[in-house]
Order: structure tokens, then C-alpha cells, then sequence
């Protein structure tokens, strides 16, 4: 079981089931009987100039705001009784069946009462506008009799809600409506940077080369007799006889030569993208004095 002040629900800014904003708590109606919260009026619409009575069956409060058990659209659509002062039995039956209230079941939470006589004095201090917190007697389901008989006996203790005019709105019935635009522009940034740099790898590299070399043969050719006698007689001895022998041999050299020149560049690229955003604009809801809205 929660317990919260009636304080703390009056200055609490509502939303529907699917956790839509409504606007801010006006009223506060509680049950002469039990002293709790039964209905809030609640604001809606441009700049919150509409107003619904809501039933506190299955609601929530938090930190957040106020959760409501029921849609926007039905928030809306419910019976115009927000000028009628308080609350008669006819009034909550009317709103009870407009909510299909019996379907939902009662939040776990209380209220502290004590605290009931300072809700306008709070809401004046966060709202910055006084609003009355009116007392309307009214029942905690469809069905509870005795509660009902009790709200009859004590309606004349009820106190009228009092609303101050928007400060908005001129006494001429002018309004400034405004919209929000998108506005966009670009700027340029760095999104990073390139660099070269040089790596040394070793790579075996092989090349045939011809060369050539000289080797000994022995070459026999015979002596006619016109030339031993020419050569005489030579005698027989030892001897020997040289040559000298050559042969290409490899020599290898590394000299390190420019072979080519690399450079970094820069080039625009032109491409489209696409920003939504959303935006909020003003719409104008008017509300007559005969409950009917335009």
C-alpha cells in the first residue's frame, strides 16, 4: 500500500494509459465520507484550455506524474461537467459509465487528508496561478450506496472551483500561435587522418650470367722430315712446357636507385543525407461557454 498526500497529487502532471502527456492537475475532488481522492479534472489541448473530470480508479502516481487508467481520446470525449461546481450522484454515474470504470480495479494507494486545506497554497507555489481544490463528495466504484447517500448529505459543505483566467490569452481574444522550424547547417570536421610510410623486405633475386673460362688440351702435330732437320738434333731430356689459363669470375654489387614517387591526395566527394526531426506546433482549440468545443 502507498500512501501519498493530497498535496503531492494536485501539483502532479498527468498522462493516459499509453503514457501520453495530458497537462496538470486542476482539481481535486475527495469523498466527504472517506476523505479520499475520487476525480481530478485534468487539463488537455493547446496551451491546456480544455478540461476533463477524471475517475482515480486504477490510477497510479509516481515520481513521474500521474498515470490514468484510460485513453486520451476518452479523456477528451468525457461528459462536460467541469462548470458545474461539484459533483450529484448523477454527475459521477454519468462519468463512471463514460470510463467503463466497473472494469478496472482500485490502485493500492491512500491519500494523506490531512494535508487537503494546504493544496491550493502548493499549487500556487509550482503552478505560480492560484487554483482552488475543490471537494466534491463522490464514490470509489459504480455501486457503493452508502458512499453515494453520504456525498448527498455533505454537498453543501462542497467548495465551487475557482479558476484564474490564462495570462496568454489578451482580452481582445488574440492569440500567438507558434510552431517550432527546423533550421539546418553543416560544419566541416576532421574524421581522421592518412599517412604513408615506408617498410624495408627482403626479396631473393636470382640472374643467370654467361661467363667463360679456359682449359688445357693437348694438341698433337706431327714433324715432317723438312722440319726435324730443320730443328736438329734436340737429344733426349727432360723438360717441361706452361700455360696460363683464364676464366670469368662474378662480381656482385647492390646500389639502392629511385624507381618511383608516391604522394597522398585529396578529392570531394559529393552525397546527400537525410535528417528528420520532430517538431511541436500550436493548434488552436476554442471552447465555449455551452460545453461545446470547435
Amino acid at each position: 500500500m502507498t500512501t501519498h498526500s493530497i498535496e503531492e497529487l494536485a501539483a502532479a502532471t498527468a498522462f493516459d494509459k499509453d503514457g501520453d502527456k495530458l497537462g496538470d492537475v486542476k482539481q481535486v475532488f475527495t469523498n466527504d465520507a472517506t476523505g479520499q481522492p475520487d476525480f481530478i479534472e485534468v487539463a488537455h489541448g493547446l496551451f491546456g484550455l480544455g478540461s476533463s473530470l477524471v475517475p482515480l480508479r486504477g490510477h497510479r502516481l509516481d515520481d513521474e506524474g500521474l498515470h490514468l487508467a484510460f485513453s486520451k481520446d476518452r479523456i477528451k470525449d468525457a461528459p462536460d461537467l467541469a462548470d458545474a461546481g461539484h459533483l450529484t450522484p448523477e454527475d459521477q454515474d454519468a462519468l463512471y459509465r463514460h470510463y467503463g470504470v466497473d472494469q478496472l480495479t482500485d490502485a493500492e494507494t491512500t491519500y494523506d487528508n490531512k494535508q487537503a486545506g494546504h493544496v491550493e497554497e502548493h499549487r500556487e507555489a509550482a503552478a505560480g496561478a492560484p487554483v482552488a481544490a475543490g471537494t466534491a463528495a463522490g464514490v470509489a466504484g459504480a455501486g457503493h450506496t452508502k458512499d453515494r447517500e453520504a456525498a448527498g448529505r455533505h454537498r453543501a459543505e462542497e467548495t465551487e472551483r475557482v479558476e484564474e483566467p490564462r495570462k496568454d490569452i489578451a482580452d481582445d481574444g488574440e492569440i500567438i500561435r507558434s510552431e517550432e522550424q527546423l533550421n539546418v547547417a553543416k560544419e566541416r570536421v576532421a574524421t581522421g587522418q592518412a599517412q604513408l610510410r615506408k617498410n624495408i623486405v627482403t626479396e631473393t633475386e636470382t640472374v643467370e650470367v654467361p661467363v667463360e673460362r679456359e682449359e688445357v688440351r693437348l694438341v698433337r702435330t706431327p714433324i715432317s722430315e723438312e722440319d726435324a732437320k730443320k730443328i736438329g738434333d734436340q737429344g733426349i731430356s727432360e723438360g717441361e712446357a706452361s700455360v696460363t689459363l683464364h676464366e670469368d669470375r662474378v662480381n656482385v654489387t647492390k646500389e639502392s636507385v629511385p624507381v618511383e614517387k608516391i604522394s597522398l591526395g585529396k578529392e570531394t566527394v559529393k552525397d546527400s543525407k537525410t535528417v528528420s526531426e520532430d517538431l511541436k506546433k500550436e493548434q488552436i482549440e476554442t471552447n465555449f461557454d455551452d460545453g461545446l468545443k470547435k
